[in-house]
């Protein structure tokens, strides 16, 4: 008989930080995937040289050519895409440094950490792909296409581990 996950325990390592060895980065979702093409110099490097501006050119070219690719596409949706230019600086708050801010103050969902419901990569491609504020259009424009789905297909759970079970 398996145990209920009340009832499993858990043995977390307490080892100094200096003895694991960083193999990827993803604070901010799809950047490593999406935008930066040397990955392993982008997942060896850390969040102080991103804010050196390290990768700012590859992540603008990149950016480039994603609107090359699907500015049209955007457009016949009746969609603003946004030019490379503001792509980079709606979403440079977000990605420089590549992190996952969290501000115990504020409301909690995405971009301040993440909740299981969160629409994150909708919500990362509007950021990325649209011309925000111009005719309506928000960072919540993708996730309420009706191509998503209007929530997870099966109910979370309210206790750890949260995430629905498996089916």
């Amino acid at each position: 008989m398996t145990p209920s996950v009340a009832q499993q325990t858990y043995n977390f390592s307490t080892a100094p930080a200096i003895q694991y060895s960083q193999i990827d980065r993803v604070g901010m979702p799809g950047v490593n995937t999406a935008v930066i093409t040397s990955k392993d110099a982008y997942n060896a490097a850390t969040p102080t040289d991103d804010a050196s501006g390290l990768f700012v050119a590859q992540i603008t070219t990149d950016v480039g050519n994603i609107h090359t690719i699907l500015d049209g596409a955007l457009t016949g949706a009746g969609l603003s895409p946004a030019s490379t230019t503001t792509s980079v600086t709606q979403a440079a708050p977000l990605i420089v440094p590549d992190t996952l801010k969290i501000d115990t103050t504020a409301t909690a969902g995405f971009p301040n950490g993440r909740l299981l419901t969160d629409p994150v990569m909708d919500i990362t491609l509007a950021v990325v792909l649209l011309d925000l504020g111009q005719h309506g259009q928000t960072v919540s424009t993708l996730a309420s296409l009706p191509l998503n789905p209007p929530a997870n297909d099966e109910p979370f759970l309210a206790t750890f581990p949260y995430l629905a079970s498996p089916h």
